[in-house]
């Protein structure tokens, strides 16, 4: 029997096994964006509203990066994209299966501001993606050939909102073999790159921003905690999560 949890939105909810009350309690409720927020590109009309887009990417930026993701996809065959942050917990995707994947030439590390999803432009909070050296686990989520550009669309309107990201196809080594897969990468000419922060640093940002949809805190814990309970735990979330704990406990 699974004992895989979700919520109403098709989320996974982690089980928190691994880390003490003080890490657990920084969860609250489960965090994060909703497919009902994509599809209706809530974040850049709320900072439109604001007078805040700047920075912001427009319809014609990301349907051309996508188009240029997609430029040597024969629109027959099903698309896969590696999840290795939020995306592990809360894909919000139209998918028919997921299965663990091993990328090498990059890792998992938080080096990318977030001014929206995570922190504010006056206290910017962290994000994960991948950066160059290592090896790294995740969920590879499969699209159904004749729903991958729509599912990707809005994908893209996640995780493309800034062009913080360079789209990479990726080679991911699963059980069955290889499979290629979008994933994103930071990229470095981006003004939210942060470059490499100490693990104290680190955790002091997590412990103190909040964006659009929570904190920096209950994103990592959410994280580390969905990918231990995929089987793919990472001793860096899990030292930065017992971090937090003594950052809590000294408060």
């Amino acid at each position: 029997m699974s004992n895989r949890r979700t919520d109403s939105n098709g989320r996974d909810i982690p089980f928190l096994v691994s880390h003490d009350r003080a890490t657990n309690a920084a969860i609250g409720s489960l965090t994060g964006i909703t497919r009902e927020d994509i599809e209706q590109d809530a974040s850049r009309r709320a900072l439109a509203a604001k007078g805040d887009e700047a920075g912001l990417w427009t319809d014609a930026q990301l349907r051309d990066s996508l188009d240029a993701t997609l430029r040597n996809w024969n629109g027959e065959d099903d698309v896969y994209v590696f999840g290795y942050g939020s995306l592990v917990w809360n894909p919000c995707m139209q998918h028919h299966g997921r299965i663990a994947g091993t990328v090498r030439g990059f890792h998992r590390r938080f080096c990318m501001w977030s001014h929206i999803y995570r922190g504010t432009a006056e206290l910017p909070g962290l994000v994960l993606a991948l950066d160059r050296g290592g090896a790294v686990r995740g969920m590879l989520y499969r699209l159904a050939a004749e729903r991958a550009r729509h599912e990707l669309e809005l994908l893209w309107r996640r995780e493309m909102i800034g062009g913080s990201y360079v789209p990479k196809w990726l080679r991911a080594q699963t059980e069955d073999g290889e499979v290629p897969a979008i994933g994103f990468v930071i990229n470095h000419r981006s003004d939210q790159y942060a470059g490499k922060l100490s693990d104290e640093r680190v955790v002091e940002i997590l412990a103190h921003a909040r964006g659009r949809y929570g904190t920096g805190a209950d994103y990592l814990v959410q994280t580390a905690e969905a990918l231990r309970a995929a089987g793919l735990g990472d001793a860096y979330l899990d030292h930065l999560c017992r971090l937090l704990s003594a950052n809590r406990f000294s408060a």
